[in-house]
């Protein structure tokens, strides 16, 4: 992915920047509350997840879709959906990650792989997953 940000786009409605121009998305934001409506767990490991990453990562704005939430540096870098029992996180990175908690890895293209596990606790926020937020920030960067 190009590192050179003149070659984004902004959607002049939402304010989101792209790759591509005129990248098909929602412009439509929702509250951040609504994810987490009964879902008190999942926004506890929510709030832990985030204050980590940008203590540990960097600076990140969250963005509420209906879909789910993302997080974005230069781009968007994870997307998280709030179940009730847990927080499912989605990375886009340059491999596929082989561990036990890796639930599932989609390829997206030729060296992208979207790499989904969940989260149960608070306690399951580590140096690893920090480090694997970390890489998609920085690759997407």
């Amino acid at each position: 992915m190009s590192k050179d940000k003149t070659k984004t786009w902004t959607c002049p409605k939402c304010g989101r920047i792209f790759q591509k121009k005129n990248q098909p998305h929602s412009c439509r934001n929702i509250p951040l509350s609504d994810h987490f409506k009964n879902k008190d767990l999942a926004k506890k490991i929510y709030k832990k997840l985030y204050e980590e990453t940008k203590k540990k990562v960097g600076p990140c704005k969250e963005i509420s879709l209906p879909c789910c939430i993302h997080w974005f540096g230069t781009y968007d870098f994870i997307a998280l959906l709030p179940k009730k029992d847990r927080l499912e996180v989605r990375l886009a990175l340059d491999v596929k990650l082989k561990k036990k908690r890796i639930f599932a890895t989609v390829p997206l293209s030729k060296t992208l792989s979207k790499n989904c596990l969940n989260l149960y606790s608070e306690n399951e926020i580590d140096d690893e997953l920090l480090d694997w937020i970390k890489k998609s920030y920085e690759f997407k960067s």
